[in-house]
């Protein structure tokens, strides 16, 4: 019989998977990376992996002039599937049973999302990697990160920046007084507006009692490390 394991999910940033240096839309080394940190952890916990598509397109800050709004969110919502696709195959490679279950469906590439079956796929120790946003235009994949959490039963959504270690007052890139916080509540992250997540998806973690680890996905062993509660800011109920 499959173990039970503490389900998490990890949200990653499209823009954490470009190659920066040859301004390609993945970076290998990248995947490689993060592939290795997956299978350090995946026998210890149950993992859904959420990611964003900003790489390739950003669906919520496109030229609505030159597409329809609604379009451009679809578009964005392909490109997740792309990151997941690419990121599965490296997984598998490196000897880590993975599959992308997609909100969007996409059956001759990707297996569309059931939540039974998703939690199957996890139960025998799949890394399942979530595609397609919430499958409908309008919504970010936080709110989609968030949403698979409740449903999938996960304690923790870990939340990988793209090059910012923690929460902060303000944006550390423009303002280097800005405050960093080790830990705040749900409620002190809203009434302050904070830069966590989508007011709404932050919203739906308060509401199930869902913690948030926030680190940078650019330091070295930044997922172990996060797990390991040595770096991220963490948001909890009280």
């Amino acid at each position: 019989m499959p173990q039970n394991k503490e389900r998490i999910i990890l949200k990653i940033s499209g823009a954490a998977l470009k190659d920066k240096v040859d301004n390609n839309i993945l970076s290998s080394a990248k995947l490689r990376d993060l592939s290795r940190q997956i299978k350090q952890i995946y026998k210890t916990y149950d993992i859904g992996i959420v990611i964003g598509g900003g790489n390739i397109w950003r669906g919520g800050t496109s030229d609505h002039k030159l597409y329809r709004e609604e379009q451009a969110h679809y578009m964005g919502m392909i490109a997740t599937i792309i990151n997941s696709i690419a990121l599965k195959e490296v997984l598998i490679k490196n000897g880590v049973p993975a599959e992308v279950h997609s909100l969007l469906p996409c059956p001759n590439a990707v297996t569309t999302y059931n939540k039974v079956n998703t939690k199957k796929a996890m139960l025998n120790h799949k890394v399942i990697i979530l595609a397609g946003g919430t499958g409908k235009p309008f919504f970010s994949t936080d709110t989609g990160a968030s949403k698979d959490a409740i449903e999938l039963d996960a304690k923790w959504i870990l939340m990988g920046k793209d090059g910012v270690d923690g929460v902060y007052s303000d944006d550390p890139k423009k303002n280097k007084k800005a405050l960093r916080y080790n830990i705040l509540t749900f409620k002190e992250a809203l009434s302050k507006k904070l830069k966590v997540m989508d007011l709404s998806a932050l919203r739906m973690c308060q509401t199930h009692k869902i913690k948030l680890l926030v680190f940078n996905m650019e330091r070295k062993n930044a997922i172990v490390d996060a797990l390991g509660k040595k770096i991220p800011t963490t948001i909890v109920e009280n």
